[in-house]
Order: C-alpha cells, then sequence, then structure tokens
C-alpha cells in the first residue's frame, strides 16, 4: 500500500505564524495555488480512496486535488491539534519540549500534546492498513502535526530532536510505502 500525505494549503494562521485550532480558516490565494500545484503533481496517481481531516481547510484542499471525483471520507482523527489555550498566541513562543512531550497527555494551557496525537494517528493508521491491500493507493489531506505523527509511527521516529524539528510544507507531499 501506498499513503501519499499533503498538509492543507495556507491559511490566514500560517502567514501571521500563530496557532490556530480546528476553525473555518479558507485557503488563501496561495493555499488555493498551492493545492493545485499538489493536484498536478498527482494528476497521474490513481487514488482508491481519499481521506481528509474535517476541518475545512483540509476539505478545501481535498477538494482541490481530488482530480478523480472521489468520495473525501472526512475523518476526525486526521483534525488539527486541540490546542487550548494557545489559540492566537505565535508559534515561535511556544514551549516546544511541552508542545512535543510524549509523557504528558496536555500542556498547561490544555493544548494536545504529541503523545496524544500518535496515540490518535495511530487508531488511524491501523485502521487504514488492515482496511487495504497491497497495490492499493491512499491519499491523506491533514494538517502539519497530523503529518508529524504519521511521519514518526511510518518510521519509528524515536529522536526528539528529529521530532522537534520536523515540518511538512503546505504543498509538499510524503509518500510512505507499506508492505504487507
Amino acid at each position: 500500500m501506498e499513503l501519499y500525505v499533503i498538509r492543507h494549503g495556507r491559511v490566514p494562521s500560517n502567514d501571521l505564524g500563530i496557532i490556530s485550532d480546528r476553525n473555518d480558516e479558507e485557503l488563501t490565494d496561495i493555499g488555493i495555488k498551492q493545492a493545485n500545484s499538489v493536484r498536478n503533481k498527482l494528476k497521474d496517481v490513481c487514488f482508491d480512496a481519499i481521506y481528509s481531516s474535517n476541518v475545512k481547510r483540509a476539505i478545501q484542499t481535498a477538494e482541490i486535488v481530488n482530480c478523480q471525483g472521489l468520495d473525501i471520507i472526512l475523518d476526525e482523527r486526521l483534525a488539527e491539534r486541540e490546542p487550548g489555550g494557545l489559540v492566537g498566541k505565535k508559534r515561535k513562543d511556544i514551549d516546544k519540549a511541552l508542545w512535543n512531550s510524549l509523557v504528558i497527555d496536555r500542556t498547561p494551557e490544555g493544548a494536545e500534546t504529541l503523545k496524544l496525537g500518535l496515540h490518535r494517528t495511530k487508531s488511524f493508521l491501523e485502521e487504514i492498513h488492515n482496511k487495504y491491500y497491497k497495490d492499493e493507493k491512499i491519499l491523506i489531506v491533514t494538517h502539519n502535526f497530523i503529518c508529524k505523527c504519521i511521519w514518526i509511527l511510518e518510521n519509528n521516529i524515536v529522536d526528539e530532536e528529529k521530532i522537534s524539528s520536523f515540518i511538512q510544507e503546505n504543498d509538499e507531499i510524503r509518500k510512505y510505502v507499506k508492505k504487507k
């Protein structure tokens, strides 16, 4: 099986460098161009299924990228990280050690940590791996946080420095091949 993982196109909070939540932010003009760029890069890949976060910016991206006209399967396990009281804070000002903790469940501000994100992402991936077969191609449209969780789980990453520095760009495609 091949998993193609993309991050939604750019939104205003990305431009401002602030933490957003599971809101109805729409793609910016750049975000729409990014989604179209991904569509062009993937136009020759015949997907068996498309999964998307249930957050508007991911759905918009999935709709643009979906050149086959497949039904888009929404899954809340692919949603943006729950930011708690960090909404609107500058990304550069957050405590990355807490934000990327594999030990605690919530930060003092009530934000979801990497530990909890990995738990819900693992649940999603196990379902996908059990449902599809070796020759199938699956597209996942999500957020940087879930892209990170997929990357960690699919590659068995344990190096905290690598984990902390992971970023998947808005128009970046990551492909994971899983052999059954």
